[in-house]
């Protein structure tokens, strides 16, 4: 199976095609993800009873697409594993994935394509397919005994579906008598077959395939072609190639056809061993279960790889993150944050600049796991640093602009939000990018939308803006990351800035805030876990008091 780097690399939409089940278009999933499901909002919408409302989720998640399971009760498949606990799970090129009647493959198959003989199922071709009695392939001589043992000795030892499939048709030639063997697998509409390992006694690569059989034998019959003295009824192809025998048997993966073993003998070659049948039988079922491990360890590997790659992440980002609640000499806060289902790069911290100015930073960095969160932790590092050296906070922001630029990748930038509070209560702020953030006055909540200086990291030689507003003692600014207005609930609809303001229109003190919110969103949302990994902090400006009193 083609490695998941391919798909991080090459797919900026993934393409989902139906190879089981009712029949439905190929499907097309953006970098913004789909819901798969049976409601009419679901971006890949799959009309059955069997389905629930939401069903499944595909994401693209740090620059890899992800698949979850949203809790239906006939849950989701991938590779013949169920998905549990919500959790997202890698996908790779020519995955499948099974959601009520439907098995869907992702990726392109065009390189490992190929088209099947012209042997359209006309009354005659298929007058001239038999159907094997499965009772009489039990009766398998003995001597084909040794070889069936030492065949699952070699493919249970194989390290991927590749070797599996040489070692299994190598076993097939040399005790069946075809001359040639392959493991296939449809793909799209029964257009083609896509190869998995093929070898032939002559050292050729077989590259046609009976149409006829390979699509009775993905049904899940194990299926010959019928001894015939003449072959003028048969499809052009398959006469041109003057082939006289020929078989394919199903590989099951948990009663789903995953592949199909096709045997064929050609010409002057040998004719097959009697007990042929029993043997390929026997084989298929041994490759099933050989394949039914590999996926499951595939599957286990992934995951593992994924948690020490968001553990790594959580790591670097508890590591940065300062005291849940505090109060300094110019404001106090509080600050919560919360994990979604995968590790991004939100950012938060406090810097006492001097005796008399604070500085508080919320940010986000585009992207999820250890590539957001070292982004992450580099660009606080640095801000802090800026923040020293200028009293503006709009050029420290600019000089982390330039340091992100030359050193990150083009597709990582960051939004952020970065205010200094100074002892006499005025706070100058650069809001580059971010947008999510409320001022809490005694007149009422005011929620900000739009920001007023670029992101960070996206564009060269512009310019980021000081803004500065005068806050009364007691009065607060909320800031969140954009895991709360954005959070989507059980119809898909996001939690909403209007929300945000009606919850703070009731709460008193920073605490009230961040848990507040927290909690509306946590019940907000359709799933387990949030979307995404949320921080919501909550400032509140303290008057010196001997200036006060002046």
């Amino acid at each position: 199976m083609t490695g998941s780097t391919e798909l991080e690399q090459t797919a900026s939409l993934l393409r989902l095609v139906g190879v089981r089940g009712p029949s439905i278009a190929p499907v097309e999933v953006t970098r913004a993800g789909g819901v798969i499901g049976r409601s009419s909002a679901c971006e890949v919408r799959l009309a059955d009873a069997t389905m629930s409302r939401r069903h499944a989720e595909i994401s693209w998640i740090g620059g890899r697409w992800m698949l979850s399971d949203l809790g239906g009760a006939n849950g989701t498949w991938l590779n013949d594993v169920r998905l549990e606990g919500g959790a997202p799970t890698p996908l790779a090129p020519g995955d499948r994935i099974a959601v009520g009647p439907w098995v869907l493959q992702v990726g392109t198959w065009a390189p490992t394509t190929v088209a099947m003989t012209g042997d359209v199922e006309t009354a005659d071709a298929m007058a001239q397919v038999e159907r094997i009695d499965p009772i009489a392939t039990g009766r398998m001589a003995h001597h084909r005994l040794q070889l069936l043992i030492d065949c699952a000795e070699r493919i249970n030892k194989a390290a991927d579906e590749r070797a599996m499939a040489m070692s299994l048709l190598e076993s097939v030639i040399e005790g069946t008598g075809y001359g040639r063997a392959a493991l296939v697998r449809l793909v799209g509409d029964d257009e083609g077959v896509e190869i998995l390992g093929s070898c032939a006694r002559d050292g050729s690569e077989p590259d046609q395939f009976s149409r006829t059989l390979v699509i009775r034998a993905s049904g899940g019959e194990m299926v010959t072609l019928a001894s015939q003295e003449s072959q003028g009824n048969w499809g052009q192809s398959i006469a041109e190639l003057n082939i006289h025998s020929a078989m394919c048997c199903p590989i099951l993966l948990d009663e789903q056809v995953a592949a199909c073993l096709y045997l064929d003998a050609r010409g002057g070659e040998q004719e097959v061993q009697p007990d042929a049948a029993g043997f390929c039988q026997a084989l298929s079922q041994l490759a099933g279960l050989a394949m039914s491990n590999l996926r499951r360890q595939e599957m286990r590997l992934r995951q593992r790889e994924l948690d020490e790659e968001m553990s790594a992440a959580r790591e670097a980002q508890q590591l940065m993150v300062p005291m849940q609640q505090k109060e300094l000499v110019k404001i106090d806060y509080e600050v919560e944050f919360l994990p979604g289902r995968v590790a991004s790069g939100d950012l938060f911290d406090v810097v006492t600049l001097s005796e008399d100015r604070v500085a508080v930073i919320l940010g986000d960095v585009s992207g999820k796991g250890v590539g957001a969160a070292i982004l992450m932790a580099a660009s606080q590092a640095y801000l802090h640093s800026a923040l020293l050296r200028h009293e503006s906070p709009a050029m420290a922001v600019a000089d982390l602009n330039q340091f992100v630029l030359e050193r990150s990748a083009s597709n990582r930038f960051l939004t952020l939000w970065v205010g200094v509070f100074s002892v006499d209560g005025e706070l100058t702020y650069v809001d580059a990018g971010h947008g999510h953030w409320a001022q809490c006055t005694a007149d009422g909540v005011t929620v900000h939308h739009a920001a007023s200086s670029p992101l960070v990291g996206a564009f060269d030689e512009v310019e980021y803006v000081d803004v500065s507003v005068q806050l009364t003692a007691g009065e607060r600014v909320v800031l969140m990351t954009d895991g709360i207005p954005e959070q989507p609930g059980q119809d898909n609809e996001q939690f909403g800035s209007e929300r945000v303001q009606a919850i703070l229109e009731k709460t008193r003190t920073c605490k009230e805030d961040v848990t507040e919110l927290l909690a509306a969103v946590r019940a907000w949302s359709a799933a387990a876990a949030l979307a995404d990994d949320t921080t919501v902090a909550s400032v509140q400006a303290i008057r010196d008091e001997s200036q006060a009193e002046s």
